[in-house]
């Protein structure tokens, strides 16, 4: 009898430790979704940055890093 109670006992930590790694991989989707968005908003405000510094006369592009 305590071999089934074991083994029911097994079997409902596996499948906790699944519902868990389920949990995680959409969490980090969610992340992943979110750093592509950061990484997007970057991109469009280094091409603003570059954007004015050529709009600049080339004596003021000299001050900029």
């Amino acid at each position: 009898m305590s071999t089934i109670k074991d083994v029911m006992s097994a079997m409902k930590e596996v499948l906790l430790l699944t519902d868990k790694v389920d949990r995680t991989g959409a969490a980090l989707s969610e992340i992943s979704g979110e750093l592509r968005e950061h990484d997007r908003r970057l991109i469009r405000l280094e091409t603003i940055v570059e954007i004015a510094k050529n709009q600049l006369p080339h004596s003021s592009r000299e001050i900029l890093p």
